[in-house]
């Protein structure tokens, strides 16, 4: 086993281009895999989170990679030895070249891209299980429509129980092993581990069979993607995402790293339900995101708040109108996961994907032809467009994405954006909104002061929100959370 200095020595070496994976399944080799899960659950369940899920859970992907072949058990990891090589995993995570050892963009961008988009989603709990709460608990049942997808009776006839059942059973297990790390537990077991009123160990059962995989299962899931695989997910390079218990070789379940289910029984739904009626699936979506955020523009008191025919939300106060486009997902799990740029190109410019949005607002914004009543009314306004996304749209404003996005626009013979159309992940656009509001600003304000001023145009939307908290004008607006997210916590947590 590595002590610190070692670790330290590889990853000096690894800034001139030494590969570390195989010295960290070295290092695991011939571990007691049982054993060491139980200490990554214990330091997944510790209070200072010092060790990000996104570490650990590529610690257990390595100790299961080597427990097929290993016949002969040394100890366990301790937690320090556990931090020694999360460590190493962070430099893995972190590689400038490739990912989980296949090559992969070397360009600074690409590698950006791909460390947020492997990190970030674990890292923000806070903030998408409540939006996740509101989406499909409190707005997707709402707009079912006759004879369309209906989410709550399609996952009941599928899955054997209601997905009230399969939160209030995901809640109570997180809280479980948050005070039980590393407990393994069983479908006959959780009825008395958790107690929950009305809920018997059939269907313990049977949420567990949505939730959980094999050792075997989950190694089948690590192929790292290539090119020709038609529906590559973001859990093959976690597994996590998708089945956050593992089986353990004595018929028992253990769930290592407690966030993962919280993930999974909120954004998650995800996995279910897209697997029942794909195109009615993103339908529903479409639209329940759509209302989303009206629901969230609905708590600006000093902008007006409509909507278009085709869908577009304008904010406005006496000078400025802010348009936004609303899109669910901005990329496939390969640009996600490489960062490549060519991927990335096919995500950003498919049909209805994020460059017509930005098409649709330069449209909007400089008409041709016959005005619609929709740019008569912005007729002597200051119009900014805003591309949203539901789904993670990390670094979507920085010059990266904005490049991708503007080339394709130059290859259809448009012009670039500018900075008059900015682009975030739901989560910035939030901020802004609970900006305004605490601060007693107009958001369409606030949305062209940032797109109109070089030092904030490139920069995300919530890290604007927060720089302005910082300036000192707006050290009454510390709480960045809009009513729609503590609305939906205090309902569900």
């Amino acid at each position: 086993m590595p002590n610190q200095k070692t670790v330290s020595a590889y990853l000096s070496s690894h800034l001139s281009g030494v590969d570390l994976a195989p010295a960290l399944r070295a290092s695991l080799r011939g571990r007691g895999v049982e054993e060491s899960i139980n200490t990554v659950a214990m330091a997944a369940s510790a209070s200072d989170n010092s060790l990000p899920p996104s570490q650990l859970a590529l610690i257990v992907r390595y100790l299961l990679e080597n427990e097929s072949g290993t016949h002969v058990r040394d100890r366990g990891l301790t937690i320090d030895e556990l931090a020694a090589v999360c460590e190493m995993a962070a430099s893995i995570i972190t590689s400038p070249d490739s990912a989980f050892g296949v090559k992969v963009s070397d360009s600074s961008w690409s590698m950006a891209h791909r460390i947020a988009y492997q990190q970030f989603p674990d890292e923000e709990e806070s903030s998408y299980v409540p939006r996740s709460l509101a989406v499909y608990r409190q707005i997707a049942p709402s707009l079912v429509e006759e004879g369309g997808f209906d989410l709550e009776r399609r996952y009941r006839d599928a899955y054997g129980l209601t997905i009230n059942d399969a939160w209030n059973i995901g809640y109570a297990l997180t809280q479980w092993c948050l005070a039980n790390p590393g407990t393994s537990f069983s479908s006959a077991s959780l009825e008395q581990q958790l107690g929950l009123a009305d809920i018997d160990q059939d269907r313990y059962g049977k949420f567990l069979a949505t939730q959980a995989c094999a050792y075997d299962v989950y190694r089948s899931m690590l192929s790292t993607p290539t090119e020709g695989q038609s529906h590559f997910e973001p859990y093959n390079l976690n597994p996590f995402r998708k089945f956050p218990i593992l089986i353990l070789p004595d018929g028992n379940h253990m769930l290592p790293i407690p966030a993962y289910l919280l993930r999974r029984i909120t954004h998650g739904l995800y996995y279910d339900l897209i697997e029942l009626d794909r195109s009615g699936y993103i339908g529903l979506i479409g639209r329940t995101f759509k209302e989303y955020i009206g629901r969230l523009l609905s708590e600006l008191a000093l902008d007006s708040v409509s909507q278009s025919d085709d869908g577009v939300w304008v904010v406005s106060n006496d000078n400025t109108a802010v348009l936004i486009e609303c899109i669910t997902r901005p990329f496939g799990a390969m640009s996600r996961s490489t960062g490549n740029r060519a991927h990335l190109h096919a995500d950003l410019a498919r049909r209805a994907g994020v460059v017509d949005s930005v098409k649709r607002l330069q449209d909007i914004r400089h008409p041709t032809g016959n005005n619609s009543r929709l740019v008569e009314a912005l007729q002597g306004k200051r119009t900014v467009g805003v591309v949203v996304a539901l789904e993670d749209f990390y670094l979507a404003n920085g010059p990266f994405i904005r490049g991708i996005v503007d080339e394709e626009l130059s290859n259809q013979g448009r012009t670039a954006m500018g900075a008059e159309i900015q682009m975030t992940h739901v989560g910035g656009l939030e901020a802004a909104c609970a900006l305004a509001v605490t601060s007693g600003e107009s958001l369409a304000g606030l949305i062209y002061r940032k797109s109109n001023q070089h030092e904030y145009d490139c920069l995300e939307m919530d890290a604007y929100a927060r720089h302005l908290t910082l300036l000192g004008d707006h050290s009454e607006a510390n709480n960045l959370t809009p009513t729609i997210l503590t609305n939906a916590a205090s309902k569900f947590l």
